[in-house]
């Protein structure tokens, strides 16, 4: 059997989950990656894995319906040229257009896995109600249409009740994606107090936050350090680069960009910052607390899930940097206290985010084992 898995990622970055792609070919199954449409060289990963990368034509940011249009029929004629047997979509965004084509190519097993709502159910203004407008009935279509809906939190598919009257009782929660145990071990905790945030640079991760908290932090601790790790959002508008090129340019924050393996980082650093919006299960957080690593959060959808109160590190409110102040300056006053806390995130990996676990549902759905969650 074909299996594709669709990301919006372009064919330069890494296989995310490769635990599942390997569990998926230990079924015999034959498995493609559908990313987006670039020039980029194709990562090593692909070959080291036995899979194909699938070029398709989806945009983050278009909203002209002929132009979706356009991509359903470029899609469906992918999908029947490999004979794709199942599909598993992750993107929210990107339901309406995938599912449309998957039916239409006549894909026999559909799986969709909300790994976050995205800012599809946060805009605002006339704008927003205009583009509710079209996508949220397109949506409810793609939800009927798929054969399994995964969803990572419960807040989304609370937030997805409401907003489209999601009506299925056949769906299952999982948490998250998981974390590879084996590959993110635990590492000591440095003495000095370095901070690290790994993210997309977009405003809704929280990087304006975490930039105006590592000024006002290394103020009153110039020994500090800040590290931001992650690629530039080209589409994003919402960073304040005034504040962040002069906070860079000063070495306030050491800025490295995209780096292949992030492990080198999180093993450097003393606490793992990521006062994101909104999330499904933030990858990058289960990273650090499988490496052992104490974690400020927002009490946002996604990132709340994987924090308990001062037990493996905070939750503080949404664009609240003065609580992130706070809580980063208590985490270097309370060293031992501090160390607790990374033990306990990699005792919560353990218990709640190990990767066979979150991936085991997945592959029994595949292969029609799985009995339905309710919620």
């Amino acid at each position: 059997m074909n299996v594709a898995i669709f990301a919006v990622l372009p064919k330069s970055v890494k296989l995310h989950n490769p635990a599942l792609i390997k569990s998926i070919q230990a079924l015999g199954n034959e498995v493609f990656l559908m990313g987006l449409d670039s020039c980029d060289n194709i990562h090593p990963d692909y070959e080291k894995h036995n899979v194909t990368f699938l070029s398709t034509p989806i945009s983050r940011t278009n909203t002209n319906p002929i132009k979706e249009i356009l991509t359903i029929k470029q899609i469906r004629r992918v999908l029947r040229d490999k004979d794709i047997h199942c599909l598993i979509i992750y993107g929210i965004k990107t339901y309406p257009v995938m599912v449309t084509a998957a039916k239409l190519a006549g894909v026999k097993k559909i799986i969709c896995i909300v790994n976050g709502t995205g800012r599809l159910f946060r805009l605002r203004g006339a704008g927003g109600f205009f583009v509710r407008l079209i996508s949220f009935p397109m949506l409810w279509l793609s939800f009927a249409l798929a054969d399994n809906i995964f969803f990572q939190n419960l807040d989304d598919l609370q937030l997805i009740k409401k907003k489209i009257h999601f009506w299925r009782k056949d769906y299952s929660l999982v948490n998250g994606s998981g974390v590879n145990l084996d590959f993110y071990l635990p590492a000591p905790l440095p003495e000095n107090p370095i901070f690290l945030m790994v993210c997309r640079l977009t405003g809704d991760k929280g990087v304006n936050e975490y930039v105006e908290a590592a000024i006002r932090v290394k103020e009153k601790y110039p020994a500090a350090r800040f590290y931001l790790v992650g690629p530039h959002d080209d589409n994003d508008r919402t960073i304040n680069l005034e504040v962040f090129n002069k906070a860079v340019t000063e070495g306030i924050v050491t800025y490295t960009g995209a780096v292949e393996d992030v492990r080198p980082y999180i093993k450097e650093s003393r606490v793992f910052v990521f006062p994101s919006y909104y999330e499904g299960t933030p990858r990058a957080v289960l990273e650090a607390m499988a490496m052992g690593r104490p974690i400020i959060t927002t009490n946002a959808t996604g990132c709340k899930e994987t924090v308990e109160e001062s037990v493996n590190g905070f939750k503080v409110p949404v664009k609240s940097t003065e609580a992130l102040v706070q809580k980063m300056i208590w985490m270097i006053e309370h060293p031992a206290e501090t160390a607790h806390m990374g033990i306990r995130s990699r005792n919560i990996c353990e218990q709640k985010y190990d990767v066979r676990t979150t991936n085991r549902k997945i592959i029994e759905t595949l292969a029609g084992r799985a009995e339905p969650e309710t919620a």
